[in-house]
């Protein structure tokens, strides 16, 4: 939000701003001495402005003298922006001097005013609330230390609730979460959502975020675009219905909706109407969280989960993880631990308010800076229960380190309660907005600096995770409600935290936003904000172009039409001389001279850029020597589209594909997208096409495109040579690929050798797929370690149809000590590998196993010491005598007691189920398919006491269920499902089949086709 950006005072961004300006200004203007002169003016003002901010709640005079420097900040601001403008469009006029006179004048009177009414100067280095360090100058990855205490027995409760097939009379189920603000009732929620049992038992999942406003048609058009994610704007609530039904047809949904405040039955009744004609309402479920029991009552709730305060000890545990949680500025002392204890109860047992203030001391050293949070007067002015979580963010919010970070948060509260944004999208927004300074003489970057700033927010719960990416950093971000409320009282009470967002649904008249967010169409009046906007976004699919006007919008630093239909940009947006970022999703080709742009820094088309089964090009990006952000390149033979154009990209970041490698001539020519500068590269793919050639520069190329070793992501598609250049074999130091934690290496048709991969220590994921001439996996991929593979969690193998022999799991190192090979797998697949006979044994910590269409395979490992086991899926493998030994041996305690889920999928040499599977104690899912020799299903079925959900499937011969006494031995079985088999199927019919006596207990029972 942030109308008034004072930070332009109060950061030192004047001394950046001026010294970027000057250096050029100077030789054309001579006007060094006034831009000096205004600067050191600035730093006045910024001296006094601590003690004014303290006073101006209290005395009228210094009230008025801020909102009077509000108003010249603004001016300098402005005067500012338009100078680098006319620097960058090289059209200086001699005007600018005259103003920039006036500006130095107005800032020397806002100083005489201050001295008139008492204000005293605050050295510059006291303003941080946080003298340890700023929070600009060193990096805080964000590390989610945090995880739910206590609160297992309602998960399980309401997850017991949505899955039991009992029913409470209403045709849908409502359950319903309530307590107070702050006790977690929406993050218990999302546990339940992403429950194993609940993916299973529910085809649909909905999460819509309501609060106060419970409009149906609005819920409805959100549970459509929850489903197909695509903007819903209908009207006709039987209209949104049938699109609905269109896609849950007869399944069965959970809907979750989130901070519920209606208390109006009717408005429930029309909404429940509505959706008992969605779907298999029967079997549907609605989950609510609200603060009011009056909610739940109202929505006739058939389970309500009441939640209540943490206790003493889970408070404790829950603040050690965050507060203690690694990387954390403390050191855990007895008088720290005393400290801590005293302050977690004046939390009152109130999850947010331990995780806020746990968050605020993880940045807090020593003793001192504890004591002075513990006996804060906060705590004393709210006592009760309720306001204990507010005195918590306050206290975290009031310890914020700098202005421009409380700034920052103020921003945030455009996503919406309930809404949900990206990390990178929200530091692009900050950035427009001026809000990201480096301080004087730091080499980080405005987006380290939103890095930092949005950590430091993240691990004070003032934000919170939404979601993660694969390398297990945020990506995304939501504000909680309580903060949301307190921030925009704190943007009320404070003269530099103003809105200054303006959303428009329809075409009335503008203000001077600085942020304009439209989505009901693009008004042509985009001129008339041409002074103020700094960041523009358009929501609306039906618009297609944009007005011409657009290249009048001086000072715009974000554009996103991404949620639009334009495929096309004018030649005059290239005058966006200050434009940072730019997100577009239709683009076809980018406008003549978009060059200009140089200080665009983030640049998004599409996915992957292909538009209309045709790829953009982006001639000449390499002239666009600030950019971070580039998803894509595709290299061609075109004027300026060469794979020289990324060696002038010096600052990219994050990902970057490469497609149409076939395109580069030599390693020469490759080398010249010096990708091995790029340090900031998190990921990089590296793509050729898939058309038929001979490949025969493939390996030449590769060898240019040695990548820097900090990169973590690393994906080949597509590659045609026989062998792999050495930065990608050799396995002694330095090694590029240390940091590696993923790695795909898809379609290597003639390649025989996969990369060593086993000594790099971070390596998570090792995904091989389509390597069609591989026909040995040896001692060379697994290596001579005494530990291999340390970190490896997933490994899959794919498409290999030369693959025959996979050994060397059991392999000694020079001194003959047995190496450790896989310790931390729990993912193994193998699938599509013909000639593959067996698999070696060895792999202890699994938990998935999947072995699919390895129709060689006789043999797979013996599994009894994998104790760790939840899945097995077997299919299409139809040499394979038997399940793995050991599933029945009676030597263990509790055999295979790890294994929840068996997927069998028949095989011609099988014409019985395996007798093991009897053994399986603590199965809770069961699917058997393709066992078309079987005519009836044993008895040793019965055995299966903990099953919950069995699945016959495609079973052409199948006559005949267990006896009716077998299958009453499965006290837990809930469902029953019967496809594809369609004389068992005849025989289960209701009342009239055959079987159906032995099956009518069971509650959920489905026969389909």
């Amino acid at each position: 939000m942030a109308d008034v950006l004072l930070n332009l005072v109060i950061e030192g961004v004047p001394n950046k701003l001026i010294s970027l300006v000057a250096e050029e200004i100077n030789i054309v203007w001579g006007v060094k001495e006034d831009l000096e002169s205004l600067a050191r003016n600035l730093e006045m003002i910024q001296a006094l402005l601590v003690d004014a901010e303290c006073q101006h709640t209290s005395k009228e005079a210094v009230d008025l003298w801020l909102k009077w420097l509000r108003d010249v900040s603004f001016k300098a601001e402005y005067l500012l922006d338009e100078l680098a403008y006319e620097v960058l469009r090289n059209k200086l006029k001699k005007r600018k001097q005259d103003q920039i006179k006036n500006m130095n004048l107005s800032i020397e009177k806002v100083y005489q005013e201050a001295k008139r009414i008492g204000l005293s100067p605050v050295e510059i280095g006291n303003m941080s609330n946080n003298p340890r360090s700023d929070p600009s100058s060193t990096t805080h990855p964000f590390v989610d230390d945090s995880s739910i205490v206590g609160r297992s027995e309602e998960v399980n409760e309401i997850v017991k609730s949505l899955t039991s097939s009992e029913k409470d009379g209403n045709k849908l189920s409502v359950i319903g979460i309530v307590g107070m603000a702050g006790l977690g009732k929406t993050t218990i929620a999302q546990l339940v959502y992403k429950n194993e049992k609940v993916l299973r038992h529910f085809d649909h999942k909905l999460w819509i975020h309501v609060s106060e406003d419970f409009n149906v048609e609005r819920l409805l058009n959100k549970m459509v675009e929850s489903l197909t994610g695509t903007n819903s704007n209908l009207t006709v609530i039987e209209a949104i219905v049938r699109k609905l039904n269109e896609v849950i047809k007869t399944k069965r949904f959970l809907l979750v909706l989130d901070d519920v405040w209606n208390q109006d039955a009717k408005k429930w009744d029309g909404m429940r109407d509505c959706l008992r004609g969605i779907g298999a309402s029967d079997e549907s479920r609605i989950i609510v969280t609200t603060r009011n029991a009056t909610v739940v009552s109202i929505m006739q709730a058939s389970f309500t989960c009441q939640l209540g305060t943490l206790s003493d000890g889970d408070s404790w545990e829950l603040f050690k993880k965050i507060a203690f949680g690694h990387g954390c500025a403390a050191v855990k002392t007895p008088e720290l631990i005393n400290i801590g204890r005293k302050i977690v109860a004046k939390c009152g047992g109130v999850p947010l308010a331990v995780t806020a203030i746990g968050g605020l001391l993880y940045f807090k050293k020593d003793e001192r800076e504890w004591s002075k949070i513990e006996n804060n007067e906060t705590w004393a002015a709210m006592e009760e229960a309720g306001r204990r979580v507010i005195s918590a963010i306050k206290l975290s919010y009031d310890h914020l380190p700098s202005l421009s970070l409380k700034q920052c948060l103020s921003y945030c509260t455009i996503v919406g309660k309930g809404g949900v944004e990206t990390v990178e999208s929200m530091i692009q927004l900050w950035m427009a907005q001026g809000l990201l300074n480096p301080s004087k003489g730091s080499d980080l970057e405005m987006e380290d600096v939103g890095s930092n700033y949005m950590s430091i927010l993240l691990r004070t719960s003032l934000l919170q995770v939404s979601e993660k990416d694969g390398f297990g950093r945020t990506i995304k971000f939501t504000i909680h409600d309580l903060v949301y409320d307190f921030v925009e009282e704190a943007a009320k009470e404070s003269i530099f935290l103003v809105p200054s967002v303006e959303r428009r649904t329809g075409r009335e008249s503008l203000l001077k936003p600085r942020t304009l967010i439209l989505s009901d169409g693009l008004a042509h009046d985009l001129p008339n904000v041409r002074k103020s906007l700094r960041v523009l976004r358009v929501d609306d699919e039906d618009v297609k172009e944009l007005p011409t006007t657009i290249g009048k919008l001086n000072l715009l630093r974000y554009l996103d039409i991404s949620r639009t239909s334009i495929t096309e940009l004018p030649n005059l947006i290239t005058r966006l001389y200050n434009l940072q970022t730019m997100k577009l999703s239709n683009l076809q080709q980018l406008p003549k001279n978009f060059g200009n742009l140089a200080n665009l820094r983030h640049l998004y088309i599409g996915k992957d850029g292909i538009i209309n089964g045709k790829p953009c090009l982006l001639p000449d990006i390499g002239q666009l020597n600030s950019l971070q952000t580039l998803p894509f390149f595709y290299v061609s033979q075109d004027k300026g589209c060469q794979i020289d154009q990324l060696g002038h990209l010096r600052n990219l970041r994050s990902n970057l594909k490469i497609f149409d490698l076939q395109n580069v001539s030599n390693q020469e020519e490759a080398k010249k997208a010096k990708i091995s500068t790029k340090i900031n590269l998190d990921s990089l793919e590296l793509h050729w096409d898939t058309s038929t050639r001979d490949g025969s520069t493939d390996e030449d190329v590769l060898k240019g495109l040695e990548p820097h070793p900090n990169l973590k992501g690393f994906t080949m598609e597509n590659f045609m040579g026989r062998s792999l250049p050495s930065w990608m074999l050799t396995t002694s130091h330095p090694l590029v690929f240390r940091n590696l934690e993923k790695i795909v290496l898809r379609n290597f048709n003639k390649c025989q050798q996969i990369p060593p991969l086993w000594h790099l220590p971070h390596l998570n994921i090792v995904n091989i797929i389509g390597m069609k001439s591989v026909n040995c996996i040896d001692t060379d991929f697994f290596g001579d370690a005494v530990v291999s593979f340390p970190a490896l969690k997933e490994l899959i193998l794919e498409d290999m149809p030369d693959l025959k022999e996979w050994s060397g799991l059991m392999c000694h190192d020079s001194s003959h000590s047995l190496v450790k090979i896989f310790p931390s797998l729990e993912i193994l697949r193998v699938e599509l590998c013909p000639k593959l006979v067996s698999l070696p044994d060895g792999v202890a910590s699994l938990v998935v196993l999947a072995v699919l269409n390895c129709p060689s395979l006789v043999s797979i490992p013996d599994i009894h010491s994998l104790r760790s086991l939840i899945a097995l899926n077997l299919r299409g493998c139809d040499n394979l005598r038997s399940l793995p030994s050991g599933m029945e041996n009676k030597e263990f305690q509790h055999p295979f007691a790890s294994l929840r889920s068996l997927r069998l999928f028949g095989w011609q040499a099988v014409t019985s189920l395996p007798e093991q599977i009897q053994h399986l104690s603590n199965l809770i899912f069961l699917l058997i398919a393709y066992f078309d020799g079987i005519v009836a299903l044993p008895e040793f079925l019965g055995s299966i006491h903990s099953l919950e959900e069995l699945y016959i499937v495609d079973c052409q011969n199948l006559l005949y269920l267990p006896s009716a006494e077998a299958v009453r031995r499965l006290t837990k079985l809930r469902k029953l499902a019967i496809e594809g088999c369609p004389l068992l199927k005849d025989r289960c019919k209701k009342e009239i089949g055959q079987e159906w006596y032995k099956i009518a207990h069971i509650p959920e029972i489905q026969l389909l086709p």
